[in-house]
Formats: C-alpha cells, sequence, structure tokens
C-alpha cells in the first residue's frame, strides 16, 4: 500500500519551513515511479532548481534501487523529504538482509556523492535473527 502525508497549504502559515513529507511503499521496484515523481514534486515545491531536482531525483532513484534489492521481503522503503533552512533533505530508509552499500570509492559511491551535497549511510542492526535498518541521508543546498 501506498502512503503520503503530504504538505498542506495550511502547514505553510504554522512556521517558515514547510512541514516533512513522508512516503512509505512495499519495498519492490515496481515502486520507484511513485518515489521518483514524489521527489520530483516535493524538491521543486522545496525551491530547488531543476538541475538540483534532477539530481536529487537520480540520487534517490539509485539508492533505493539498491535498498530495494536488499530489502527483507514484504516490508517498506521510507523516503522522507525536508527542507531545513537553506537544504533539502532526504532520508531513506529499509529494512535489509543482504549487503548494499556502494564501496567507498566506487564509481556508484562517487556518482552518489556528485550529485549530492551529503551522503550518509549507516545502519543499526536489529539482531542476528531480524533484518538491520537501513539510514540514507541525502542532502542539497537550496539557492540563496
Amino acid at each position: 500500500m501506498t502512503q503520503a502525508t503530504p504538505q498542506s497549504d495550511a502547514s505553510k502559515a504554522v512556521g517558515s519551513e514547510p512541514l516533512p513529507v513522508t512516503l512509505s511503499v512495499p519495498a519492490q521496484h515496481a515502486q520507484l515511479p511513485v518515489i521518483r515523481l514524489l521527489t520530483e514534486m516535493v524538491a521543486m515545491q522545496s525551491g530547488c532548481t531543476l538541475d538540483q531536482t534532477a539530481d536529487v531525483k537520480l540520487a534517490v532513484d539509485q539508492v533505493c534501487t539498491l535498498l530495494i534489492d536488499a530489502a527483507a521481503p514484504a516490508t517498506e522503503i521510507t523516503c522522507r523529504y525536508q527542507a531545513v533552512g537553506d537544504d533539502f533533505r532526504i532520508t531513506l530508509t529499509a529494512d535489509t538482509i543482504t549487503q548494499w552499500r556502494p564501496a567507498p570509492g566506487s564509481l556508484e559511491r562517487r556518482i552518489l556523492e556528485s550529485l549530492t551535497d551529503m551522503l550518509t549511510i549507516r545502519d543499526e542492526s536489529a539482531g542476528a535473527t531480524q533484518p538491520d535498518r537501513s539510514i540514507v541521508l541525502l542532502s542539497i543546498g537550496k539557492p540563496v
């Protein structure tokens, strides 16, 4: 099931920063178009340029593809989008059962790093019998 908590016009009046948008979808490749579309829409709404939007959409697509390949069966991938100050941040989370990280110095890792201003990857171990929680933080600076 696809779930999204979109930002409403009323949320803009509450504070200077828009509320975060969160999308949770089954960890399946068929969901990638939904993730790409929402990434593009939220990036543009958050003030990113066309080039920044294309870069972040490509980076999110690549990371989500890797996470989906490594995801535990019948789990979800969660994408959280948030504009914070001059940054547009995306947090991608999935429960993974196989190694999925691009190796440091690999072409895949260098491409991800060139598309974003910040790339942080971490895993939270849930124990020997449970999948790991893989968390990826991406950030790009919005134009001033």
